[in-house]
């Protein structure tokens, strides 16, 4: 009888955490409740991009879309070595696979000087 006690305590303690937690280490962005958290609608997220010569694809959110599929209400029109961009209602939007980080090109100067200003 105490063994049995034991086991039934044993097995509701194993579920509840695993049923009630998340990934410690998922980022915050990636997290299905994140949106939720910040109060904000649920957008896509660009997690990478597959090309070949023929085909381009884009993985939002865990889905490969392709160049003229629909994910959620939008259609993939254009994909990037870094961004998709999707068309929805006639409003463009990118997605961007390194979203705080903007490209800038560098500016060269002349051989045997140094950039001194930013």
């Amino acid at each position: 009888m105490v063994f049995l006690s034991f086991a039934i305590a044993g097995v509701a303690l194993a579920q509840s955490p695993a049923q009630s937690s998340a990934d410690p280490m998922r980022p915050f962005e990636a997290r299905d409740d994140a949106a939720q958290q910040a109060g904000t609608p649920s957008a896509g997220v660009l997690q990478g991009v597959l090309t070949s010569p023929g085909r381009k694809f884009a993985l939002i959110n865990g889905v490969a879309v392709p160049v003229g599929g629909v994910w959620q209400e939008g259609r993939l029109v254009e994909v990037t070595e870094s961004s998709a961009v999707l068309r929805k209602n006639g409003q463009r939007e990118v997605l961007r696979m390194y979203p705080h980080i903007e490209k800038k090109p560098i500016r060269r100067t002349p051989a045997g000087r140094e950039q001194t200003e930013r």
